[in-house]
Formats: structure tokens, sequence, C-alpha cells
């Protein structure tokens, strides 16, 4: 684990950050609980109001072609909006009932393929029986929901490996009591017809904290946000290889990180929010996504 990171606070909200992500203005990031996006310039440090309303807006994306993406947790849908522009409805239901909590996606290269993890961490009553990945896949001007996951207990983060032959799922479920529930970070095959093949464990968190969001780097390896202070490690970024095998780790300056992002001018600054409220910038790592 490398110690005395460079790491800067560059912005502290009243609650979770969420959704880190780099554009050409600076870096995006979700107030969830507060339903606002934010933008932070590198330029002159401010933080300002990028969007207001968002449907308790958590992961957020870019596709290939610099369309933003969202998953509305609150809202209970997959959207895609700008600022100042009407919002896109992707997908609201499936089988003609509400999602749970859209929580984060990936998207294919094509931009006509979004997988999206519907956990529920908001305690609310499920609407849909089961917690699950999903693939949203558009045909013209509409967009076609499959189930895409039928083992998981409540996926998180969701993410496409470098050459998109397979999608990274945290399996991130929140009972901390019970020790029989176990944190997997999970690697599913992508079939020819983009359905989900059987996974592997590529890291077993046991009964701690698990993964919440993740990001790859140049090489396709993946840097992930998990852990806490209440057991475990503590609060950690991992970088794993493409098969699971730690490479290396970062202690994280403040408890449960929960999303990260390279930016900056040459992509080689790591950007990660917080439970806390916190958004950090991360220096030095010699890595770049």
């Amino acid at each position: 684990m490398m110690k005395d990171l460079n790491w800067k606070k560059i912005a502290d909200q009243n609650n979770l950050t969420e959704g880190p992500t780099w554009t050409s203005e600076g870096l995006l990031y979700s107030q969830c609980a507060e339903s606002v996006t934010w933008i932070y310039n590198p330029k002159d440090g401010s933080n300002i109001i990028w969007r207001k309303n968002t449907g308790g807006s958590n992961g957020m994306l870019l596709d290939s072609n610099g369309k933003l993406y969202a998953c509305e947790g609150e809202g209970r849908r997959l959207v895609s909006y700008e600022s100042g522009k009407e919002t896109e409805v992707v997908a609201t239901e499936f089988e003609g009932k509400k999602f749970n909590e859209p929580n984060d996606l990936a998207i294919f290269p094509d931009g006509k393929k979004i997988w999206f993890s519907d956990p529920n961490y908001g305690g609310r009553p499920l609407s849909i029986e089961h917690e699950s990945v999903y693939l949203a896949i558009k045909s013209e001007s509409s967009w076609k929901i499959k189930r895409a996951t039928f083992d998981t207990d409540r996926p998180n983060g969701v993410l496409l490996s470098k050459y998109s032959n397979r999608l990274y799922v945290a399996n991130s479920p929140h009972d901390f009591d019970n020790p029989e529930i176990r944190r997997e970070l999970r690697s599913y095959n992508i079939n020819d017809d983009f359905s989900l093949g059987s996974y592997e464990v590529m890291h077993d968190f046991g009964p701690h904290r698990g993964v919440d969001g993740m990001t790859l780097d140049s090489e396709g390896n993946i840097v992930a946000t998990a852990g806490f202070n209440t057991s475990g490690p503590g609060p950690m970024i991992y970088h794993f290889d493409p098969e699971g095998r730690v490479i290396q780790t970062f202690e994280a300056p403040e408890d449960a990180p929960t999303n990260c992002t390279f930016g900056g001018d040459k992509g080689d600054v790591l950007y990660v929010t917080f439970a806390t409220g916190a958004v950090y910038m991360l220096e030095g790592t010699g890595l770049t996504g």
C-alpha cells in the first residue's frame, strides 16, 4: 500500500457524493440526496451547481460521442441529459414494474447498449422482487430492456472490460451483521447476443464493505472504491488486474469511498467521491485513464 499520497480535497458537500465524470468543462459529480449535479472547475477550484432536480442521480457516464447518461435512483429510471436541455428517458420499468433504484451503468462502445444495476439501497419496499443488472438496447428511436443477471443480491458498480467482452459487477449487499453474506467483485462473460454468461469471483471481500464504484486505467486494470472504518482493512482504493489479482492499494483519506474516475489534461488525476460528501483528487499514482 502506498503511503504519503498526494490527496487533495476539492469539495466537501453535506452528504454522499457519487458518479464522478470527467468532461471538457471539468468534473461532474452527483450529490444524490439533494438531487443536484455539481461541476468542479480545476482551473479556479470552484464548485457550482450544474443541474438541479436530477431525481437522486447517482452513477453517470459519457458515451463515446460525449452524451451523458445517468442513473436516477430516486427517480427510479435511466436517463440522459445535458445542462439546460430536456431529460431523455431511456428506461423506467421492467415487465410493467418500476425499477427499484438504478445505481450505476456501463456503456458499450457503439452507444446502443447500456448495462445498469438496480439495487435497493434506499430501503423502500421492492418494486421488482429481485435486485438485478439490466441491459438497455437501442433500436431506432426506442430502448428495449432485458434482464441481464439472475444471481445478484444487490448489484452496485458495473464496468466493461477493456475489450468489452466481460462485465465487471460489484455484488455488494449491506447486511453487515450477517457473516454468511459475502461481498464479491464478479466478472461475467458477455455472449455474442449480449446476454451474460456465468461469473467468476474476482475478489471476495467477505463480511466487509465491498466495491461500490470503479473505473478502468489505460491498461485495462480496474480501479475500485471499497471498504470503510467499521470493519476490514478500512477505506481503500483497490487496483486489480483483469483476473482480480490485487496489484496495489491506496489508503483513502476519508471513510467509505463511493466511486472514482480519471481526469485532468493528461488523464492522470484520479478523482474520488465519498459517502462523507467529500470529493478528492489524487495525483502521482503513475496511472492514467
